[in-house]
């Protein structure tokens, strides 16, 4: 996911985590938000097995998932490896005799593109892995209901159903990922400018490293106009310089973010 938003992103969650500055108390906040959705989503799912929980090491929650696959038992944060990919399930749910379901809990309040992409890539790697998938499904908050009294998970949350959309880009899956194999074994970051991608679909947290270069009263403190501001500085423009209503901007060679 970090490599669909920024090569410079990508390789440094794979070679340098440990330079990321630490979580910030909103974005903490967040997290713990979508750790209570978490929690109410695991309860439509009697009976369920914790399969990461207290393991820190990837091969380890690995092995631990397969060891409980022939158990049948809905799995919680189950992880499998296929083609150099990594993915951990919300939920993987198991149908029938021998398929699965993979759910995808999100404290949204709809489905976002960003989850689509999610989702294929598990959908990609349990497949590969060699489990059968039945259905893939983004489990995300109903904004209409109305709680009275304790919360009910099932009308709290509303199922969706992205099986179809799962499937299709699943599919082109490999090809993006053998490529970001390559920049995770890059010797160095790839440089990378800024632009609209440092914002979406996550703020990303080398944001201010990226944008350090950029002076007080730069083209991107436009007031509704960041994209303007992008395509200033792809014509190296810079500087805002006003006066009342006029405006005028002052040109020079721009360095690309490294």
């Amino acid at each position: 996911m970090a490599g669909l938003q920024c090569p410079k992103l990508l390789w440094h969650s794979v070679n340098t985590p440990d330079q990321f500055p630490t979580t910030t108390p909103q974005t903490q906040a967040i997290f713990d938000q979508g750790h209570e959705v978490g929690a109410l989503a695991k309860m439509l799912f009697p009976g369920g097995l914790e399969i990461g929980e207290g393991i820190i090491h990837r091969k380890a929650v690995v092995q631990r998932t397969q060891d409980v696959l022939a158990f049948r038992k809905p799995l919680f944060e189950a992880a499998l490896e296929h083609n150099g990919g990594y993915a951990r399930a919300d939920i993987l749910n198991p149908v029938g005799t021998d398929e699965w379901e993979i759910v995808e809990v999100k404290s949204s309040t709809d489905v976002k593109e960003v989850f689509l992409e999610d989702i294929a890539f598990q959908h990609f790697v349990f497949s590969g892995a060699g489990l059968k998938i039945r259905a893939c499904f983004i489990l995300h908050v109903d904004n209409t209901y109305v709680r009275s009294g304790d919360i009910d998970p099932s009308r709290l949350l509303t199922r969706v159903d992205v099986t179809a959309e799962a499937v299709a880009r699943s599919a082109t899956v490999s090809g993006r990922l053998n490529q970001m194999l390559k920049v995770a074994a890059l010797e160095r970051s790839p440089i990378q400018k800024i632009g609209p991608h440092c914002d979406a679909p996550y703020s990303c947290p080398l944001h201010d490293q990226c944008w350090s270069f950029l002076p007080d009263g730069n083209v991107l403190e436009l007031y509704r106009g960041k994209k303007k501001g992008f395509d200033l500085l792809d014509r190296c423009c810079i500087f805002i310089h006003g006066l009342h209503s006029l405006i005028t901007l002052e040109c020079q060679p721009l360095l690309p973010s490294g």
